[in-house]
């Protein structure tokens, strides 16, 4: 019981591979019981036998699964910390991201998955999570974007689309959630080495790709501060490595 009593909580999406595995390492090596969560059973499997992290399988897109997460790891753990919502998918399959994106490239069915995995299980993950933390005296919600949510990545408008979507969330339910002593923010990282950005790269050792381990390390860091409603950009070569992200101001609003 001790033990509970000293670590902190934590959700991951999107636990099985690339930034969510990394993540899932560093909060275990880092004293914190974690609930991984993805829809990959095997990946999941071999995550917990190497982390010994909880874990729970399903599609993150359901607004009733993300109910069940959040109410299985109050039953695991008696108490939530931290969640981070980073599970994300590609708008155009990878062999095209170097190709023009023309507007026939549409395809309704992968739009709506995109969307439901980048967007809607944000809306649900904090809306799921919210009442635990806040049950423990608050806590924080980092939602993973991206450097295209910020920008515009021509190659890939669906991606860009839901990523600006993910940011606006955070910005605005940030108010809302403060109240509650929940901090939300959004970390938004350049290229980094996962399956996302294809094999080809993966193994050319480009300099312009973040290590997944790096942005593990940022997200936790981000995690424990105590600012909320703002996009953290990750990147390369920067120098700090995390930045807050400067947003316009609109003189006269919101009013």
């Amino acid at each position: 019981m001790g033990e509970l009593e000293e670590s902190k909580v934590a959700i991951v999406t999107g636990a099985a591979s690339g930034i969510g595995a990394a993540l899932t390492r560093h909060l275990t090596d880092t004293n914190h019981l974690v609930l991984g969560v993805d829809l990959n059973s095997a990946k999941l499997s071999a995550l917990k036998e190497d982390t010994g992290c909880a874990t729970i399988v399903g599609d993150i897109a359901s607004e009733e699964f993300n109910q069940a997460v959040a109410s299985h790891a109050n039953e695991l753990f008696g108490r939530l910390d931290h969640v981070f919502l980073n599970a994300g998918i590609l708008g155009r399959n990878i062999e095209l991201q170097g190709t023009e994106f023309k507007i026939n490239d549409l395809e309704q069915p992968r739009y709506q998955k995109i969307r439901s995995i980048n967007f809607d299980a944000v809306v649900f993950g904090t809306v799921a999570t919210s009442p635990y933390l806040a049950s423990t005296g608050g806590g924080s919600i980092l939602v993973t974007a991206s450097i295209a949510g910020l920008t515009a990545w021509n190659r890939d408008p669906f991606y860009t689309a839901t990523k600006h979507a993910a940011v606006g969330w955070v910005r605005g339910i940030a108010p809302a959630l403060q109240s509650q002593k929940i901090s939300i923010n959004a970390i938004c990282p350049g290229g980094v080495a996962t399956p996302l950005v294809g094999l080809e790269r993966l193994e050319s050792g480009n300099p312009n790709l973040l290590n997944p381990k790096q942005v593990a390390h940022a997200m936790l860091e981000i995690a424990q501060q105590n600012s909320t409603g703002k996009a953290f950009v990750i990147k390369a070569g920067q120098e700090p490595l995390t930045q807050v992200y400067d947003f316009a101001i609109i003189e006269g609003f919101p009013a």
